[in-house]
């Protein structure tokens, strides 16, 4: 098998396999259904707030496996493998990214219709928020490689990732609510799309760069 290939669908396993998939799963659904119910308790129309409810539910979720992307390597000796093996760091790093976006931000973007449904959004509306979703993502488990990599070997470094990474998810949360938003109400910008996707492609072409860098100091 190929050596990249192995390693990606090494990762995948270990992550299906941890509770990282059903945690962040876990959590986008509570928080999505607890604010579903405040807003109808209090009488808040849903489609004007559930739109930015379900992008921050989906970057907290996303979170919530972002310290298992370096630390159990780190932990187990793996990271010290990988540092040795023909593969460049900047791969692995890429490869690590793709398999957090699988294992975390696909399964819970799946849910995105459901959730959207139960918080008034017509269907319709719900696949051009799951598009938006799909375009916005990548650049959320790329950036996220950077703060696993900022932490690695703290202690406590769950209380340090929200600090480190949330303010880089400013930028794609502003264009995710915002294009949203706008295709609820049947407006289909191509420049907004093409930002969005421009925002992505940036942080997948710079952040494994980083990531390596990070490490490699670490090791330093």
């Amino acid at each position: 098998m190929n050596p990249s290939l192995y390693i990606l669908s090494y990762e995948m396993k270990a992550s299906t396999a941890g509770r990282s998939l059903f945690l962040s799963t876990s959590f986008f659904i509570i928080v999505v259904l607890t604010a579903n119910i405040s807003m109808n308790q209090f009488g808040i129309r849903a489609d004007k707030n559930s739109i930015s409810i379900l992008w921050i539910a989906l970057a907290m979720s996303a979170l919530l496996s972002v310290n298992m992307i370096f630390q159990n390597d780190y932990d187990d000796g793996t990271l010290d493998w990988f540092m040795l093996s023909p593969i460049s760091l900047e791969t692995i790093v890429i490869l690590k990214a793709v398999a957090h976006w699988v294992t975390t931000c696909l399964p819970i973007m799946l849910l995105t219709p459901i959730a959207c449904i139960s918080m008034g959004i017509n269907f319709n509306s719900s696949l051009w928020i799951l598009l938006v979703m799909m375009i916005g993502t990548p650049a959320i488990s790329f950036i996220s490689t950077i703060g696993s990599a900022l932490t690695l070997g703290e202690r406590a470094s769950h209380l340090l990732l929200p600090i480190f990474i949330l303010p880089t998810f400013l930028p794609i949360l502003v264009f995710g609510i915002k294009i949203s938003m706008l295709v609820t109400n049947s407006v289909y910008d191509s420049m907004a799309f093409l930002i969005m996707l421009a925002i992505s492609l940036f942080c997948i072409a710079i952040t494994p760069f980083i990531t390596a860098m990070i490490i490699k100091v670490h090791y330093t």
